[in-house]
C-alpha cells in the first residue's frame, strides 16, 4: 500500500504446451464443495465461519494446490467469483510454512488493497 507502479504485461505471445488455441483456461471440474473445515487449524475456519460453510467451485478446485504446495497459480475469473478467498488460501499456506513470511497483493485500486490489508491484518495479525 503506497507504493504505485504500472508495469503493462502482454500474454500475447505466451504458449501453453499442449494446448493448440490460444484459449487459456481449465475447465471447472464438477467436484462436492470442500467445507471449511478442510482447512484443519480452528483459527483459520474461523475466518469464514460467518461468511459460508463450504467453499464455491472455484475455490474448492485450487484448495489443494493452494493450501498444500507451493505450485504458482494465476486465477482469472469473474468478479464475485471468490477470488479473494482463493488468494488468502494460498496466504494461509505462507503463514503456516513461514509465519514471518511477507506477501505482494496487486489490486486495480489502492483503495481495494487498503481495504484488503486492514482485513487481514485483522484477521491474522500484523
Amino acid at each position: 500500500v503506497g507504493c504505485e507502479a504500472l508495469i503493462p504485461v502482454s500474454f500475447r505471445h505466451v504458449l501453453i504446451e499442449g494446448l493448440s488455441s490460444p484459449t487459456f483456461f481449465t475447465n471447472l471440474f464438477d467436484l462436492t464443495p470442500l467445507p471449511v473445515q478442510a482447512l484443519a487449524e480452528p483459527r483459520y475456519e474461523q475466518l469464514y465461519a460467518n461468511r459460508f460453510d463450504v467453499f464455491n467451485p472455484i475455490q474448492t478446485q485450487l484448495f489443494h494446490i493452494l493450501y498444500h504446495t507451493d505450485t504458482p497459480v494465476l486465477l482469472g475469473a469473474p468478479t464475485g467469483s471468490g477470488k479473494t478467498t482463493v488468494a488468502e488460501l494460498a496466504l494461509l499456506r505462507m503463514k503456516n510454512q513461514n509465519p514471518k513470511a511477507k506477501c505482494v497483493y496487486i489490486a486495480p485500486l489502492k483503495s481495494l488493497a487498503r481495504e484488503r490489508l486492514r482485513e487481514w491484518s485483522k484477521k491474522l495479525g500484523a
